[in-house]
């Protein structure tokens, strides 16, 4: 859909946005924006986000990303486990956005090929707020 020529920057959204975004409500004038995240919403795409990309993804942070894509091969170790941890933990400090003491990351090995990463941030919310990642050896 083209937006109307005379108003390039306002216009309205007809169609069903699919995918990770989410539109809010329509205004009185029936135009649609992207939906804000609320409170710890934030924090928790943040914590996903680095989680799940790998070390070049970001163009504006070329250092950030978790990188746990290097660890499929691996045997379902301990040592194992801790690596994919420490990587998570140099993720998500890299640049100051969460601390290290806020931050606890448990590898749980669910099966002889994958283990489980529950990430907790102690937040200033009243419940801690979980991720967690799975990781296909």
């Amino acid at each position: 859909m083209q937006p109307p020529q005379q108003e390039v920057f306002f216009y309205r959204v007809e169609a069903i946005i699919e995918g990770d975004l989410i539109t809010g409500e329509p205004n009185e004038e029936g135009l649609v924006d992207l939906a804000l995240v609320e409170k710890d919403q934030c924090a928790r795409q943040d914590m996903t986000n680095r989680i799940r990309t790998q070390t070049g993804d970001w163009r504006s942070h070329p250092e950030l990303g978790a990188d746990l894509e290097l660890l499929e091969g691996e045997p379902n170790t301990r040592e194992t486990g801790y690596r994919g941890a420490e990587q998570i933990l140099n993720a998500l400090t890299y640049d100051g956005r969460f601390n290290e003491e806020d931050l606890m990351i448990r590898p749980v090995p669910v099966s002889i090929n994958r283990i489980d990463y529950y990430v907790v941030l102690d937040s200033d919310e009243t419940q801690p707020i979980v991720v967690t990642e799975s990781l296909e050896l």
